[in-house]
């Protein structure tokens, strides 16, 4: 016969309270801050400029003449609302004047609801102007991004401008484009879709 120490037993039970704790504790942080739910997408309103905030980070992904950047949608009101689409994307300058021609839409748009706080992404290409435009591109200072379904406000505010994102851009032709809105936040560097 084995004989078990009640201090083994007890750490026994105890790891496995512990580790019924942690599941739970993650099931409950896994509920989405946003998601591509067409069922709930129905009866939620869309996302406004006074509820959506737009931001990025400059860390970009290079490939074949293309950085690859990803644009982040949050929802900074008190309700849930959708966002759907590709948002529209423009160079500017220091003071909001927009440069060259807005990003081209790519890609199959999803619905996607956003939790108050919630953020949601959209990933943005920009080409090198050396190869796309040689001599006739101009140097933004940032950009302006509406979300899609939202018009622009007026004038034009911090909601809709990512300062200091500073990229090339053709004057007379599309050298960015951008893919629809997804569900969760992106991560720069990593996130490709």
């Amino acid at each position: 016969m084995k004989v078990t120490p009640l201090f083994s037993r007890r750490t026994t039970v105890s790891k496995a309270v512990l580790c019924a704790v942690i599941l739970l504790s993650t099931a409950a942080m896994a509920v989405p801050f946003a998601s591509n739910s067409p069922a709930s997408a129905a009866t939620i309103a869309k996302c406004t400029t006074a509820n959506t905030y737009v931001w990025a980070s400059s860390a970009g992904n290079g490939t074949a003449g293309t950085t690859y950047y990803v644009l982040e949608f949050s929802n900074i009101g008190s309700k849930a609302c959708t966002l759907r689409g590709n948002a529209t994307v423009r160079g500017v300058t220091k003071t909001g004047v927009p440069l060259g021609k807005p990003a081209s839409a790519q890609g199959a748009p999803s619905t996607v609801t956003l939790a108050p706080m919630g953020t949601a992404h959209a990933i943005l290409g920009v080409e090198d102007t050396g190869a796309a435009c040689p001599g006739k591109s101009v140097n933004a200072a940032g950009l302006r991004v509406v979300p899609p379904g939202q018009t622009l406000p007026n004038p034009a505010g911090e909601k809709d401008e990512v300062e200091n994102f500073g990229v090339s851009v053709c004057v007379s032709k599309s050298s960015m484009s951008v893919q629809p809105i997804r569900a969760g936040t992106g991560i720069p560097l990593y996130t490709t879709s």
